[in-house]
């Protein structure tokens, strides 16, 4: 028993899903700096198509992330086990990779990239849903900070480490590295012993806990020395009618914070990537920055969420999401504005010498370390809504909860944002990029509106 018990912990679970979104972050971050190798070198590729190709090859993975995240979250809570979802996941990314690496054909890479977005996702939604399970709903602030930082990890030094070993020792030495990742991965899952389920309520037992609670199921003279309920308890006690299918989505975004934790990730995503859209083109047109100096800016970005979001996190398990997001909205109001006045002709105060390049620098450090109050809330959220609505009607969603689909839907407004964010910030930008962060900003002040009406504020002891 106390050998599956570490297996079991709190500690090791956090840590084996940690790995686990922390490979799938590098995995999808690496391909960067190979993905023009692949095109001109393994595919045979004009070099004036492969920015669109790559371009193509990157969409593909948020457009099956939508498609997918329904169906993922209503497999997933459908199984008892998450475990098993997970090592299949994991393997089919194993698959999947090994295929993409191998590619010598557009038809093959497109094919292998659809199932490793599939497995991407899938790991994303289930890891996550595991977490909530294992850990509890109580705790999502500090795992979304921990979810944020790993995330960051990810993403910033999956180039890195593409780029160092393709130079060390090329193109197949780099995806060794990836596929070690991932039978790390594999293992900790065989090795990772998931809670129990208790009925009614939903929570999640260790095995000694399990043990504890075998030995006083009661015998069939206890059962008859009770006292039988009378015909009024009979009649209150209605059978509960579960919600699946749509109807699931339907009751859920009846709750405030379900629908407020979804809305304000959808903005929170269209912030982040109209950076990625719009920041390069237009330093590089005012202020003639270089590659370096552009990295540095979106250093300043991230960076300060590696630092910031686990004590973020912590914040909101105490107090709610309610006001850290709130705040995290309109303190951000005013540097987006302020981000869009540099260069621009009707401000002359601002571009005198270097004053426009230090004022966007400082406003880019300061929307960076904000934006941090804002990481999690619709993974937070929605999970504690599932959590509130099974407590007040158990096996609403079903015997094995509602985590995953709501999680899903979750993924699902992230991902969006992600694809309309260019969009929108790109068609703005053509009329002005100081209109185009006015906009922002206005997003920001009714996203602030809807957290501050709809989110949760509760404290924890």
């Amino acid at each position: 028993m106390a050998q599956a018990q570490w297996r079991s912990s709190n500690l090791f679970i956090l840590v084996s899903m940690a790995m686990a979104l922390l490979t799938d972050e590098l995995l999808y971050a690496f391909m960067v700096p190979l993905l023009p190798y692949m095109f001109e070198h393994r595919l045979g590729l004009d070099n004036s198509i492969v920015q669109r190709c790559t371009l193509l090859f990157l969409s593909e993975g948020a457009l099956i992330c939508v498609f997918s995240s329904p169906i993922i979250g209503h497999v997933s809570d459908m199984t008892s086990s998450k475990r098993n979802l997970l090592l299949a996941s994991l393997a089919l990314a194993f698959v999947s990779s090994l295929a993409t690496a191998m590619a010598e054909s557009l038809f093959v890479l497109f094919a292998s990239r659809f199932f490793q977005s599939l497995a991407s996702n899938a790991l994303w939604i289930v890891g996550i849903a595991t977490l909530a399970e294992n850990i509890g709903s109580e705790h999502m602030g500090k795992i979304s900070g921990m979810i944020s930082t790993v995330a960051a990890v990810g993403t910033s030094g999956g180039p890195v480490l593409g780029g160092m070993l393709f130079e060390l020792g090329g193109y197949w030495t780099a995806w060794m590295g990836a596929f070690a990742f991932i039978l790390v991965d594999i293992v900790l899952r065989l090795l990772m012993v998931e809670k129990k389920r208790t009925k009614g309520e939903g929570k999640m037992l260790d095995p000694e806990q399990e043990a504890l609670l075998a030995s006083e199921i009661p015998t069939p003279s206890d059962l008859l020395s009770e006292p039988v309920l009378s015909a009024a308890a009979a009649v209150e006690s209605e059978p509960v009618v579960e919600q699946s299918g749509w109807r699931f989505y339907a009751y859920a975004f009846r709750h405030p914070g379900f629908f407020a934790g979804v809305t304000s990730f959808f903005v929170f995503s269209i912030l982040i990537s109209s950076f990625n859209t719009t920041m390069t083109l237009h330093v590089q047109r005012v202020f003639h920055w270089d590659t370096f100096r552009v990295g540095l800016l979106f250093a300043a970005l991230q960076g300060p969420g590696m630092l910031l979001s686990p004590v973020f996190g912590w914040l909101k398990d105490r107090v709610g999401s309610r006001w850290p997001t709130t705040a995290g909205f309109l303190s951000v109001v005013p540097f987006f504005w302020l981000l869009g006045v540099p260069g621009d002709d009707r401000f002359p105060w601002a571009n005198e010498g270097t004053r426009g390049q230090t004022i966007y620098s400082f406003c880019m450090i300061m929307i960076g370390s904000l934006l941090c109050l804002l990481n999690g809330v619709g993974n937070m959220e929605v999970t504690t809504a599932i959590s509130e609505l099974e407590a007040e009607r158990p096996g609403i969603f079903g015997p094995n909860g509602g985590y995953s689909r709501a999680l899903a839907m979750s993924s699902m407004s992230w991902t969006m944002g992600l694809l309309i964010g260019p969009v929108l910030s790109g068609f703005l930008a053509e009329v002005g990029y100081y209109e185009m962060n006015c906009v922002m900003a206005l997003l920001c002040v009714l996203a602030a509106v809807n957290a501050a009406i709809n989110l949760s504020s509760r404290r924890r002891t």
